[in-house]
């Protein structure tokens, strides 16, 4: 990605029972995110993962951007997981310091 972007990954841990409903709920949140102003690009990570172990790859071109993102599209996600009981942790990090291949911590 281009040095002007800033770029976080998003690691999600849900219960395993709930994969399928999760699933379909992070490729919802992608897809809105991708369609949003200073969205630059967002991803699902699709390599095998465990189940109930997501890594969402997202790059904005402003700050505003990205906190837009999180505060109007990641966190009504984040709320229905908690409402389901589904969530069990979530981690933004670097997208420099993430090793996508692995599972989340």
């Amino acid at each position: 990605m281009n040095t002007d972007t800033l770029e976080k990954v998003v690691l999600i841990h849900t219960r395993e029972c709930l994969s399928q409903t999760c699933g379909h709920l992070m490729q919802e949140s992608v897809a809105r995110l991708n369609a949003s102003v200073g969205c630059v690009c967002c991803q699902l990570d699709t390599t095998e993962r465990p189940v109930g172990r997501w890594a969402i790859h997202c790059a904005w071109n402003s700050i505003d951007a990205m906190r837009a993102s999180f505060e109007h599209l990641f966190q009504p996600a984040f709320d229905t997981l908690i409402a389901q009981n589904a969530l069990l942790s979530i981690k933004v990090c670097e997208a420099n310091s993430v090793e996508l291949s692995h599972g989340v911590d």
